[in-house]
């Protein structure tokens, strides 16, 4: 019988181990409709406005007819300057109309209360649908509560209320910081007087960022520890909320760049902050399920390989023995485009349309 030389297996190139991760977290985010849910998240976000600012005006009627009368009659005055009406009589019918409405509070407390908390447990408990759709180990499996449905649905809107008030609690921390590092930074200097030091300039425009990014982290690491079923690892988990609290750091400071830079724009006065919203929402909405996915597939595949599927994948490959014959010559097939240059396309193409929008935007000023 004749030697038979060995054979080396041909190299392969080693990708990095982030990058199969990523790539997990792609097809995993595509394959559960991560899009589509991410858009229903934006709709139930911008439905949910205008309860909120409904009860928030009916706080601020009581904060400024019980609490602190006396800043009732500046405010009115400041929002008729803003409103801009130059006949007196016109004026004094503004005042009187915000002070009506104002004063109206008791009557319209109820309804906006109630009306507020169904809005805000439902968006809730839509994103909590959304970021479970990423992170259990199968798409179609759902939970089943049980028991009296009434019950468990009250319960369900019980539990999202108080998830969504730690949220807004958290967003109001992360949103008030980064304002605070990109207006207050010159007069904390003036304060202190120390306006003329060159080098604490840039020292507290990097700080706030930093607590900003901090109070991201908690943001991201509160949503990953509550709204799933699962519990994944500690560390991927708070790798995933750090990269979070970083991607919406830089979706903050861009979206105050944004308005910043087309607020005299008189078409964007029109529509922009209706857009801006929708657009800070929606991509909110994709980052926080977009790490869901890449925090769920750390230890997991995209798709789950049940035993009945490897199996017959150990049928239809067996091994090739030395007395097996060989296997037949392999026929040329037709390359199938996969997940990964759709989403590069796809990129590529909200990028072209975002730089024409803005280019527009600026031709227009």
């Amino acid at each position: 019988m004749p030697a038979t030389t060995p054979t080396t297996p041909p190299a392969t190139l080693a990708l990095p181990s982030g990058v199969p991760h990523l790539l997990r977290a792609v097809e995993r985010y595509f394959a559960r409709l991560g899009s589509q849910f991410a858009a229903a998240v934006t709709y139930f976000s911008v439905l949910a406005v205008i309860p909120v600012m409904l009860f928030l005006f009916s706080l601020a009627g009581v904060v400024l007819t019980v609490a602190r009368p006396d800043l009732l009659e500046p405010v009115a005055a400041a929002v008729a300057d803003a409103i801009g009406s130059a006949d007196p009589a016109a004026r004094q019918q503004i005042l009187d109309l915000i002070s009506s409405a104002l004063g109206n509070w008791r009557a319209t407390s109820v309804v906006t209360i109630i009306s507020a908390a169904y809005a805000g447990a439902g968006w809730m408990g839509n994103l909590k649908n959304a970021v479970r759709a990423q992170w259990r180990p199968e798409f179609d499996l759902q939970d089943n509560p049980g028991g009296n449905i009434v019950v468990a649905t009250l319960k369900g809107y019980a539990v999202n209320l108080v998830q969504l008030l730690a949220l807004v609690l958290a967003m109001l921390v992360t949103f008030s910081l980064a304002s605070v590092s990109t207006s207050l930074t010159g007069t904390v200097l003036e304060a202190l007087g120390l306006a003329d030091v060159g080098w604490l300039r840039p020292v507290l425009r990097l700080l706030p960022v930093v607590f900003s990014i901090g109070a991201g982290f908690v943001l991201f690491l509160y949503l990953y520890t509550v709204l799933p079923e699962t519990k994944e690892r500690r560390s991927v988990v708070r790798r995933g909320a750090l990269v979070g609290a970083v991607g919406l750091a830089v979706l903050q400071y861009l979206s105050t760049f944004l308005i910043g830079r087309f607020s005299g724009n008189p078409a964007f006065a029109i529509f922009g902050s209706v857009i801006a919203l929708m657009l800070f929402f929606n991509l909110f909405a994709r980052l926080i399920l977009f790490m869901a996915a890449w925090i769920a597939t750390a230890d997991h595949p995209a798709a789950p390989v049940r035993e009945g599927e490897a199996a017959e994948e150990v049928v239809r490959f067996p091994m090739v023995g030395a007395e097996d014959p060989a296997p037949p010559p392999a026929k040329p097939v037709a390359a199938v485009r996969g997940r990964g240059s759709g989403w590069l396309l796809g990129t590529a193409t909200g990028a072209g349309l975002g730089a024409a929008v803005t280019w527009w935007l600026v031709r227009r000023r």
